[in-house]
C-alpha cells in the first residue's frame, strides 16, 4: 500500500494500490482517437507532403515511428503543456522512508497530512489547543459569533503550529529513479507488517503464479486481499487476491497482474519489500501528494494545439532522415547526365523547420501556460 503502480492500465488511468483501482491520476478516453489512429494520420501526412506516390520515398515504417516517437519526446521536454497537475493518495508504512512512484510522475511538489501536528488523534499528547479554542468560540458557545479577524488569526495559528509540530513533511524527490524519500520515519501503529523470506514466480507474463513465503505465520486465507509494496523489481508491487494460503508453511500464492521483470526477487530487494493486508494491517498514515505527471500520449495526440506541432516536427525529422540517405550520393547515373538528388537541401530544410517549431514552443502556440513573474 506504500507504492503506486507503475504504468497506465487499459483504460489509460494511473492506478494506486491504496485505492485498489483507478486513482486520481486519470482521464476519460471515450470519444478520443486511439494512439494508433493518430499515428497513422501523422504517417499519411508525412508521406503525402514528401510526394509519396508521385516520386519514390525511401522511408520505411520504422523511420516514421522513430520520427513520431522523437517528436513526442521533444514535446515532453520542451512544453509545459505535456504535464498536468494532479493528486494521489499514498499510504505510509511504519519505519519506512523511501517510496517508488510511477514513471509518469514528473515532480512531487508537496505532501499534505490530515492533521496539523506530528500525529493525529484525540489523546492528551496529541491535543491541539488552537483547534479546541476555535471549536469553543464558533460551535460550542451558543449565541456567540466570531468575526473574520478571529478566523484569520486562527488560520495563522494553525500554520504556525504546523511549522512547530511537524505538520509539514520535508522530502527529496529523484526525477530519474522516481524515488520519494520522506525525511522522517512514521512510528509503528501496533500492527505487524509481514517480512518475506522468499518471493518468486513461475514465469514473467501476466497470469503467472507468484509464490510468497513469510517469516512468521500470517492470519489470512484464500480470497483475502493482500498488498505487496516497496519491491524494487518491477511488476510485483500491487494489490492481489490470495489464491492459496498455507499458514503451516507460511506459503501464499497470487496471480501476477503485471509483467514481471524477473522470476526471483533477490535478498537485497527482498529486504525492502513489505507485505500487508487490509484484513490484518492498516497503514501508519495516509497522505496526499501534490504531483505533476505526464499526460498520456493519447491525450497529447488529441490536443487541438499540440497535435499540429507534433505532426510538423515528425515531418521535419522524416525529411532529415530522407536527406541523410539521399546525401550519400550526389546523383544517380542515367541517360542525359543522370538524376540529381536533393539530400543536402532536405537536411537544411528540416533543420530550419525544427528551429521554427522550437521557437513556436517558446511562443506557447501549443496552448501551454506562459511564465509568470520570475524573481531572482
Amino acid at each position: 500500500m506504500a507504492t503506486l503502480k507503475t504504468g497506465l492500465n487499459q483504460r489509460g488511468s494511473l492506478t494506486t494500490d491504496s485505492l485498489g483501482g483507478p486513482g486520481p491520476i486519470a482521464y476519460n478516453p471515450a470519444g478520443l482517437d486511439t494512439v494508433n489512429d493518430r499515428k497513422k494520420e501523422i504517417i499519411d501526412y508525412i508521406r503525402l507532403r514528401l510526394a509519396d506516390g508521385i516520386v519514390d520515398v525511401e522511408l520505411d515504417q520504422d523511420h516514421y515511428n522513430l520520427a513520431i516517437t522523437n517528436a513526442l519526446r521533444r514535446y515532453r521536454q520542451k512544453s509545459s503543456a505535456s504535464v498536468e497537475e494532479s493528486y494521489a493518495f499514498l499510504e505510509l508504512l511504519p519505519e519506512t522512508q523511501e517510496y517508488i512512484l510511477p514513471q509518469e510522475v514528473v515532480q512531487v511538489r508537496q505532501i499534505f497530512r490530515r492533521g496539523i501536528g506530528s500525529v493525529t488523534g484525540t489523546t492528551a499528547s496529541q491535543f491541539e489547543p488552537f483547534a479546541s479554542g476555535y471549536l469553543n468560540t464558533y460551535m460550542l458557545v451558543a449565541g456567540r459569533v466570531g468575526g473574520l479577524t478571529n478566523y484569520e488569526l486562527f488560520v495563522q495559528y494553525q500554520e504556525q503550529a504546523m511549522k512547530m509540530f511537524g505538520g509539514h513533511m520535508n522530502f527529496t524527490w529523484n526525477s530519474v529513479t522516481k524515488k520519494l524519500t520522506i525525511v522522517r520515519k512514521i512510528p509503528e501503529t501496533g500492527r505487524q507488517y509481514q517480512r518475506l523470506t522468499s518471493l518468486t514466480a513461475n514465469a514473467t507474463p501476466i497470469g503467472s503464479t507468484i509464490s510468497i513465503v513469510t517469516q512468521n505465520p500470517w492470519p489470512v486465507s484464500a480470497g483475502n486481499t493482500i498488498v505487496i509494496s516497496n519491491c524494487r523489481v518491477s511488476g510485483y508491487n500491487g494489490s492481489y487476491v490470495l489464491q492459496t494460503a498455507n499458514t503451516i508453511t507460511n506459503t501464499y500464492t497470487v496471480t501476477a497482474s503485471s509483467v514481471l521483470d524477473s522470476t526471483t526477487v533477490t535478498d537485497h530487494d527482498l529486504r525492502s519489500t513489505q507485505l500487508s493486508s487490509p484484513v490484518t494491517d492498516e497503514p501508519a498514515e495516509s497522505v496526499m501528494l501534490w504531483l505533476y505527471n505526464y499526460k498520456p500520449d493519447q491525450m497529447i495526440l488529441n490536443d487541438t494545439y499540440a497535435f499540429p506541432w507534433i505532426q510538423d516536427y515528425a515531418y521535419a525529422l522524416s525529411k532529415m532522415i530522407l536527406g541523410e540517405a539521399r546525401s550519400k550520393f550526389a546523383s544517380l547515373a542515367g541517360p542525359q547526365g543522370g538524376t540529381q538528388l536533393n539530400g543536402t537541401a532536405l537536411i537544411a530544410e528540416g533543420k530550419e523547420e525544427i528551429q521554427k517549431l522550437e521557437d513556436d514552443i517558446k511562443a506557447y502556440v501549443d496552448g501551454a501556460s506562459p511564465l509568470t513573474w520570475v524573481i531572482g
